[in-house]
């Protein structure tokens, strides 16, 4: 079967979460991974849409600004193993797709007017949490990366593949080098950027009717 993923900058999340639901169900994405939520804290929803229901994992801080989260749609929610919250703009969950885990990760950059100490701070982060991932588990990143790649590869080949648009700008040169490198013994390419259906085999499982309501808890 064909496992969609998505990923969305929602602007504000409060009193939008069942629309999202909605909109998921209308599309059929599977996961979809969300930034500038502005939710407080963090913590672990139930949110259903008219056939479908979803487990809305999230992100946030003291003040309702940035904020990630990622939707999953059950069953593959009960499939989530364990979760990490990096900060306000950085999170992911692994899933186990049958034999495969993966690592999810919703990401929000700072903007290009925010200050280069923000910026490396986060693509520090980004890049420290990825080189304590294992190799054997598959990294996906849905994210807000606020930069522009351009149509030029101009070096990045291995992972620019030549379709993008306009010019490249610095934080489009962040996103290149992190697609592009993780240090180590390899020096080699070990997660690249990727937009496109996930075909995985998944076991049949039947969704049930629920009625709309929203649970909410702590983890």
């Amino acid at each position: 079967m064909v496992l969609r993923l998505g990923t969305l900058n929602v602007g504000s999340l409060t009193g939008r979460s069942m629309e999202i639901a909605e909109m998921l169900e209308r599309r059929r994405i599977d996961i979809c991974c969300l930034q500038e939520i502005r939710w407080k804290s963090n913590g672990v929803c139930h949110v259903n849409s008219h056939k479908e229901k979803y487990k809305l994992f999230w992100n946030g801080q003291k003040t309702a600004k940035n904020g990630v989260g990622i939707f999953v749609r059950e069953p593959l929610a009960q499939e989530v193993l364990d979760i990490k919250r990096i900060n306000s703009r950085l999170m992911w969950i692994k899933l186990r797709i049958e034999k495969q885990t993966m690592i999810i990760f919703s990401a929000y950059a700072p903007q290009t007017g925010e200050s280069e100490e923000m910026k490396n701070d986060f693509w520090t982060a980004f890049s420290d949490t990825i080189l304590t991932i294992p190799k054997s588990e598959t990294i996906l990143i849905g994210g807000d990366l606020n930069g522009h790649v351009g149509e030029k590869t101009d070096g990045f080949d291995n992972v620019h593949g030549g379709f993008g648009y306009g010019k490249r700008n610095e934080d489009g040169n962040r996103i290149l080098e992190l697609a592009e490198i993780i240090p180590g013994e390899s020096c080699v390419a070990q997660h690249r950027l990727l937009v496109a259906d996930l075909v995985v085999e998944l076991s049949q499982h039947k969704s049930k009717q629920m009625p709309r309501r929203i649970k909410t808890w702590k983890l």
